[in-house]
């Protein structure tokens, strides 16, 4: 899994027509295009998908605002800062890029395809977003500067995992957290703050953490006490009966498992105390 970063022009001057309200001199600077281009202005708001579909490839069907647009000192300056963005993106993944992707299949344990996009447009801009029919990033923001590439998977993960079950939403969002804030943050030395992490998930994740430290191979009570320790979590290892087939089973699985046996594993704001190995749905 490769992730391959670029900007692209045309995206750029998009945020920057769109985009929240980032300065004055951008407020003013919209106003202008507007009093000169409205029919334009409009036209070009549905060209985002388009862009992020073809990319490079991209032609708009009326060029005159993005011209206008491309020609500014104003973009010029913000495409400038865009690129110098990117560039610190990219160094950051390819610096770490071998152990990035074998993390990602030890904790995933699943296939994905070999490259993704990501557009990158000025970190001001504030956007984090996958889109999955592209299999593609749009990224700009000012709070990836210390855990730039776990915010990025994040990211792309749960776009990935976005309908999968909406029922069970929080437990799917747990789950993901535990795989990418911490567990591959924690090896990569990437980790997370605690921040990012919503309440609620944070107490799911608590309770599913037993279970999700067999899921990584921790199948024996010295195994589970040293990973407890080290991650400085604590919980009553003889409600937790070790199941060693769980380390079998994929993320995909993994998730199904603790769907399937929610009403076992959690109820919100009380970690359930688990009498019988019979209890759980064996896989």
């Amino acid at each position: 899994m490769n992730l391959e970063f670029y900007v692209n022009e045309y995206l750029l001057a998009w945020y920057l027509l769109y985009s929240a309200s980032l300065s004055k001199e951008i407020d003013k600077f919209r106003k202008n295009l507007w009093s000169k281009y409205k029919k334009e202005y409009n036209f070009c708001y549905k060209d985002k998908q388009e862009i992020i579909k073809y990319g490079k490839d991209f032609i708009p069907d009326n060029d005159v605002l993005y011209n206008e647009i491309f020609e500014s000192d104003l973009y010029i300056s913000l495409k400038k800062e865009t690129v110098k963005h990117k560039m610190y993106l990219a160094k950051l993944f390819q610096q770490d890029a071998k152990n990035i992707k074998k993390v990602i299949k030890e904790i995933m344990k699943l296939n994905f395809k070999d490259t993704y996009t990501v557009y990158v447009i000025h970190p001001r801009m504030e956007c984090m977003e996958y889109y999955e029919q592209y299999e593609s990033l749009v990224w700009g923001s000012d709070r990836d500067k210390y855990d730039a590439i776990t915010m990025l998977l994040m990211t792309m993960f749960k776009g990935m995992y976005d309908n999968y079950n909406l029922e069970y939403k929080e437990i799917v969002d747990s789950v993901l957290e535990l795989a990418i804030l911490d567990e591959f943050g924690s090896r990569l030395n990437m980790k997370a703050s605690d921040s990012l992490s919503d309440a609620t998930l944070r107490i799911i994740k608590r309770q599913i953490y037993p279970f999700w430290l067999m899921y990584l191979g921790y199948d024996t009570k010295e195994a589970l006490l040293d990973k407890m320790m080290e991650d400085k979590v604590a919980f009553d290892l003889d409600r937790y009966p070790i199941d060693k087939n769980i380390k079998k089973i994929d993320f995909d699985e993994f998730l199904d498992f603790c769907i399937k046996n929610n009403r076992h594993i959690l109820k919100l704001g009380n970690v359930l105390k688990i009498e019988k190995e019979e209890d759980i749905e064996v896989i």
